[in-house]
């Protein structure tokens, strides 16, 4: 019977380092931004009136339109457009 409750401490020993090791990963994904999703954004910002500023921060990221900038990039793109127009 020992036998038996030092395995099964065992096993939960490694299901709980498994949870902890599943939990970090889980909160260190950042959502992955499209491209669909930031030019809506960009959108709404270039109707607000602000089709320059876009434009510039097209440009600060080294492309000449939206498509050029590697996904990587989008969620600063993202940032820095979230300071255009306020």
């Amino acid at each position: 019977m020992e036998k038996v409750i030092e395995e099964l401490r065992a096993c939960a020993a490694t299901l709980s380092r498994i949870a902890d090791t599943l939990s970090k990963t889980a909160e260190s994904e950042e959502p992955t931004l499209t491209l669909e999703e930031v030019r809506a954004v960009l959108a709404k910002l270039s109707v607000a009136g602000h089709s320059a500023a876009v434009k510039s921060l097209i440009a600060k990221f080294g492309a000449n339109k939206l498509s050029d900038i590697a996904p990587e990039q989008y969620s600063a793109l993202l940032k820095e457009g979230e300071r255009i127009g306020t």
